[in-house]
């Protein structure tokens, strides 16, 4: 073969090889960016910070991976969705003083966008709540896991607790609520 045709071959297979180079980093960039806009997501979720970044899928930058949770005053903002619980009223019925009585309020992301809840806050200090730190995709379910523990001062009475859930919903809060008649102490 001819030097000529050799050396455009060579060129016509070097353009051609970077130009799917470039064509797959762009494919790959733009993947990379939407994980890592996931990840910031739960990263900007655990942060002990005053403002609430923004709910989308845009990457970006923040390095803290504090787990603290945030605190009842954030507000998300950016594309919103809905959450539906399968039940919004627990009665754990008669219940001891200072005993832990846990709950789990089981939750779909109805919407069409992830669903990122930013805090979980009880209505007391002897209502504790756990809930999910990474976004939950549209369709899937998560759950808040309660825990309510009586004091001496609730013996005899019976209480209603709730559990305020802050999300990039319309409405930003929802409110479950638990019940539970606290036995008298025995004397």
């Amino acid at each position: 073969m001819n030097d000529k045709i050799k050396l455009g071959l060579i060129g016509l297979s070097l353009v051609i090889g970077i130009y799917g180079i470039v064509k797959s980093s762009s494919i790959e960039s733009n993947l990379n960016e939407r994980i890592d806009g996931i990840l910031a997501l739960k990263q900007n979720n655990n942060q002990n910070n005053s403002a609430v970044p923004p709910v989308n899928l845009q990457p970006q930058q923040n390095n803290n991976n504090n787990n603290t949770p945030q605190s009842n005053n954030q507000q998300p903002t950016g594309p919103t969705t809905s959450i539906r619980f399968n039940e919004e009223i627990h009665n754990f019925g008669n219940v001891d003083v200072e005993t832990d009585n846990p709950y789990s309020f089981v939750f779909t992301n109805s919407g069409k966008e992830p669903l990122l809840i930013t805090n979980a806050k009880g209505s007391c200090g002897c209502t504790v709540p756990s809930w999910p730190k990474d976004p939950i995709m549209p369709g899937a379910t998560g759950k808040i896991d309660v825990v309510f523990k009586p004091s001496k001062g609730q013996a005899g009475k019976p209480q209603e607790k709730t559990v305020t859930v802050t999300a990039n919903t319309e409405p930003v809060n929802t409110v479950v609520r638990i019940k539970a008649m606290v036995n008298p102490e025995a004397k």
